[in-house]
């Protein structure tokens, strides 16, 4: 694992961002003043670029020999439009500055995993071993933060998230080559013939169907619990147990991505997906039972996404790994999410806040529905059903 010290480096300060951003930006929003309907608005924007970015890097990407520039670039120019984020005060001043952060900071990420896999060549089985300190950035930001605001109140978020960025980009600045491949994958034709498989169309219809729930957790979960009695450094802990669970899934589910079948792995991540946010919505007064919901991070995310990065380049044509990626991304939690954030915004306001996790609940059970109906079927290709 020492060669890969910078990727997992990179891994750590990226998803430490993360683990400010998700459980903690939308109370700075809130301190601002922005309303639930605003929040959801400003969230559904940052999922808005957020289909646009990852695909437009993706493309940059697997056109060249080398994505470390393209990684770089992206990098430093998220610390940027972090910056002016954290001295935005007004909802318009705000909306720019997410939506620059967005087209950056999300656009990395899929193209990092394709690094990373063509790194590990034919050991992606193992991806989990470097993933996982993504894990462990998130929860050691967001345990820390979570102590930090009980004290400092919301204040201090914005500078956390402008200081997770730039270790992010420094990290960036050591990146590791990957192995030696081809100068570019598949053409716009190829690739577009690729996406009218029906088994795609599936697989891209559950990640947004799956994702769009995650968006009300992602921007209503810690106001939820606020709401309910729970003090911020409780919220806290509450994240980092789903995380630490994820970590788990990450260590040893390589054995599970080896020895079964992805789509029925997908199933699984499903779900749990739907007992989590049934939980969620029916027993939100009961700690114990939130915190179960949280231990199913394990499986309705990570899981879910040890799948999907193995599932969705098996399914594409080769040299489109960053781009695949970046389908889940851009579909997912790009579009997935604006209707998530949206219509999570709009329950919120208008019926309730359980009524946002029924929703997440509902969706969840409609993607698990088509997954067992369609991507469990015999696929015409071995890779499709294992990760090799």
């Amino acid at each position: 694992m020492g060669a890969n010290w910078a990727i997992i480096a990179g891994y750590f300060a990226y998803f430490g961002a993360v683990g400010v951003f998700q459980p903690y930006f939308p109370l700075h929003l809130a301190a601002l003043g922005i309303t639930g309907a605003g929040i959801g608005a400003l969230l559904a924007l940052w999922n808005c670029v957020r289909v646009v970015g990852p695909v437009t890097a993706a493309w940059l990407a697997d056109a060249r020999p080398d994505r470390r520039p393209l990684l770089r670039m992206l990098g430093f120019a998220s610390v940027a439009a972090t910056a002016v984020l954290a001295i935005a005060r007004s909802p318009a001043a705000v909306a720019v500055a997410l939506a620059l952060l967005s087209l950056f900071f999300n656009g990395l990420m899929p193209v990092y995993d394709a690094h990373a896999l063509e790194r590990l060549g034919p050991r992606v089985h193992r991806y989990g071993r470097l993933r996982l300190w993504g894990s462990i950035g998130f929860v050691a930001t967001s345990v820390g933060l979570g102590w930090l605001t009980a004290r400092t109140g919301p204040a201090a978020i914005p500078l956390a998230l402008l200081v997770a960025v730039f270790a992010t980009a420094l990290a960036l600045l050591a990146l590791p080559p990957a192995v030696a491949r081809a100068h570019a994958g598949a053409g716009l034709a190829e690739f577009a013939a690729a996406l009218r498989r029906p088994r795609v169309i599936v697989f891209l219809v559950v990640c947004f169907l799956h994702l769009a729930g995650f968006a009300g957790f992602y921007g209503f979960y810690s106001l939820y619990l606020a709401r309910f009695g729970y003090r911020p450094g409780t919220i806290g802990l509450l994240w980092a147990a789903g995380v630490v669970a994820e970590i788990g899934l990450f260590a040893l589910g390589q054995r599970l991505l080896r020895r079964y079948p992805l789509p029925r792995l997908l199933e699984v991540a499903l779900a749990a997906s739907v007992l989590r946010w049934t939980l969620v919505a029916a027993f939100p007064d009961v700690p114990e039972l939130m915190l179960g919901a949280q231990l199913l991070h394990l499986a309705s995310f990570g899981l879910f996404h040890a799948v999907t990065v193995l599932l969705g380049p098996a399914l594409m044509p080769p040299g489109t790994a960053a781009r695949a990626q970046a389908l889940v991304s851009s579909l997912g939690w790009g579009a997935g999410g604006i209707a998530g954030s949206l219509l999570a915004g709009a329950l919120r306001d208008n019926v309730g806040p359980r009524a946002v996790f029924i929703g997440s609940a509902t969706l969840a059970s409609l993607a698990w529905l088509l997954a067992a109906r369609s991507l469990s079927r015999p696929a015409g290709a071995g890779a499709v059903n294992h990760a090799t």
